[in-house]
């Protein structure tokens, strides 16, 4: 996550190292919820990863205000998307 706005905390180890382990295991959840499908509990958990996102990014934007909008731009677009995809495609593959 670039931090680049007016407020931005120094740049640490262990600062990147979280965000990291952020990265892979909601990309481990989403693979897994896209292998299962069809099971419901997997689905929402994956899109609990991307409303994760969208609350992650606006509270740096908004509250914190450790990133600035351009940077902002594409993760919130990605994760609305995806949260809007996810939740009408629903009823198609969660049986």
């Amino acid at each position: 996550m670039p931090f680049r706005g007016p407020a931005r905390p120094e740049p640490n180890g262990l600062l990147a190292r979280v965000y990291g382990v952020k990265n892979v295991y909601t990309s481990l959840i989403r693979a897994y919820a896209a292998y299962h499908i069809t099971n419901p509990e997997l689905y929402t958990l994956a899109m609990c990863t991307l409303a994760g996102v969208l609350f992650l990014y606006t509270t740096e934007l908004v509250y914190y205000r450790t990133v600035r909008p351009q940077d902002y731009t594409i993760p919130f677009l990605t994760a609305t998307l995806g949260l809007a995809w996810m939740y009408a495609q629903r009823d198609f593959y969660v049986h």
